[in-house]
């Protein structure tokens, strides 16, 4: 019989929860623009991410929006998402 820790050990890698997508699209925002965007003004909703930040960091978002797209997308879990606003 097979350890139950030796089964799980190919889910320790997997990052489907909320926080962690939140996390990757926070850093894949910081990459193109420069700007730190708390992850508690992001949510993210079927395959849009929405911004809760200042009129001028959004903006610059939404200036460079298909960079950080594309940049985006090559991240596992986040290869669904279409659209920022």
């Amino acid at each position: 019989m097979i350890p139950l820790e030796q089964l799980l050990t190919r889910f320790k890698s997997l990052t489907n929860t909320e926080k962690v997508k939140k996390e990757l699209a926070c850093d894949g925002i910081k990459k193109i623009i420069g700007i730190t965007i708390p992850v508690s003004t992001i949510s993210v909703s079927k395959n849009t991410i929405f911004l809760k930040v200042p009129p001028i960091i959004k903006t610059e978002v939404l200036l460079k929006k298909q960079e950080i797209l594309a940049d985006i997308n090559t991240i596992n879990g986040l290869a669904h998402i279409s659209d920022i606003k």
